[in-house]
């Protein structure tokens, strides 16, 4: 939990500048059937600083940092499993985002677990709030 804080207290004041999210594709499946609320989401803030939040196999939430320009970080989704994969694409202009997309962070909130492990996090950009949570292992908005 305390990397995540200095993680996020460190984004407070940056103005988002880009969202990319994943989702999960069956091949043969229509993208626009492709769940846009469902997936892994990449934050980048204005100086090119990124955030990364996806869930973990115990179905806690993860937060990693990432540098500017470095898109290493979407090696972890590309692999193949029966033809299914992940698919990034831009959300920035999509719900919940597009609403907050040149704002400053202001502020955030951790989501715990009745057994106080970090499941979610609430993002504030100049009193729009984007929460990031966990359901059943998918992280959702």
């Amino acid at each position: 939990m305390d990397q995540v804080t200095s993680l996020v207290e460190a984004l407070v004041g940056h103005r988002l500048a880009s969202v990319t999210r994943l989702a999960w594709h069956q091949p043969g499946e229509p993208v626009e059937l492709v769940k846009s609320n469902v997936g892994p989401v990449h934050l980048v803030f204005d100086g090119g600083r990124g955030l990364l939040v996806d869930g973990r196999s115990d179905w806690t939430l993860r937060c990693t940092e990432t540098a500017p320009g470095d898109e290493a970080w979407l090696a972890t989704y590309d692999y193949d499993w029966d033809g299914a994969r992940w698919l990034p694409r831009d959300a920035s202009a999509e719900a919940p985002f597009g609403a907050v997309i040149g704002k400053s962070l202001t502020d955030w909130a951790p989501v715990l677990n009745e057994v106080n492990e970090l499941v979610g996090i609430e993002l504030e950009f100049e009193g729009e709030r984007v929460n990031l949570r966990l359901w059943e292992g998918e992280l959702t908005t």
